[in-house]
């Protein structure tokens, strides 16, 4: 059912938008299915689509097929997004409402298997095919780099400038959390054994704070979301306070906590220092769909 809802969530229908296109591109729709796991999404340039739930029978129902709307670098479609509400921390669905987005696409080459990326917000969905292609991949999606001492999002890096914290085993790939020996401030989370996934700045001063600001919303082209120290919860010992972007693919968040509490040697302890995040959400997806299904690791035993 999980998968199930999730196809719902992302799969594409025709748009009502008509655009002006040389269509160079479609060749990768035509004639061509593709699919979300095992779940057929895109046949001959048209997409099925449940529209209707039933919540008697608590079935998706009345399956469609409509034509797509591509240009060379997007294509626009009709989703159905599931409504409901939740009760108990479980999500209860009651129908099924249209939306009409527009999503650019690339076809990329993943271990030499044609995948089709939709640049969905604020994950992207990967799409496999049975058919036999070889059309030349696209590079509509621009990542936006940002640069913490020399490196990036999907950079290879010496694991000999790194020390293995933490490893985890998640069902289908493995993530390393790691020191950079050069400036324990600086950890790396990475995949496939050198490629970094993730990184984190700590103990940066507030005095860095405005340089930082204006770096990232000038190249986002995004004014950052802010929200001021204050507690998160009624009984907590702490405030918190962070600067947030999205755009793109890109998460950025520049945070601090304040302990508030009575405990004086935490008070004594306690550092206002800043801690910066940066994760690429449509980089992160295409590295775990390359480094899927490798071995378990261990920091103990291999």
């Amino acid at each position: 059912m999980r998968l199930f809802t999730f196809f719902i969530a992302i799969v594409v229908l025709f748009g009502s938008c008509n655009v002006k296109t040389s269509n160079s591109n479609k060749k990768i729709f035509k004639n061509t299915e593709w699919y979300l796991n095992n779940k057929l999404v895109l046949k001959n340039d048209s997409s099925i689509c449940y529209t209707y739930y039933d919540t008697i029978t608590k079935e998706y129902k009345n399956k469609k097929s409509f034509p797509l709307n591509i240009n060379d670098t997007s294509i626009i479609y009709t989703r159905y997004q599931e409504r409901g509400y939740y009760k108990d921390k479980h999500f209860f669905v009651t129908h099924l409402e249209r939306l009409t987005d527009t999503v650019k696409y690339d076809l990329k080459y993943i271990n030499k298997k044609p995948k089709l990326i939709l640049y969905t917000s604020p994950f992207p969905v990967i799409l496999c095919t049975k058919s036999n292609i070889d059309f030349p991949e696209t590079n509509n999606h621009k990542q936006i780099k940002f640069v913490i001492v020399d490196y990036s999002i999907g950079d290879l890096i010496d694991k000999s400038l790194l020390k293995t914290r933490g490893i985890y085993n998640y069902p289908n790939y493995t993530i390393e959390d790691c020191e950079y020996i050069e400036n324990k401030d600086i950890t790396f989370k990475i995949i496939g054994y050198n490629t970094i996934y993730s990184i984190e700045r700590k103990r940066i001063e507030d005095y860095r704070i405005k340089e930082i600001v204006d770096v990232v919303s000038n190249k986002l082209g995004v004014k950052a979301e802010y929200r001021p120290m204050r507690k998160w919860e009624e009984d907590s010992n702490y405030e918190y306070e962070f600067y947030r972007w999205t755009g793109s693919g890109v998460l950025i968040n520049l945070s601090r906590n304040k302990y508030i509490g009575n405990d004086s040697y935490k008070t004594l302890i306690s550092k206002d220092y800043w801690t910066l995040t940066y994760d690429d959400s449509y980089v992160q997806a295409i590295l775990v769909e390359t480094y899927k299904n490798g071995k378990p690791q261990s920091s103990i035993i291999n």
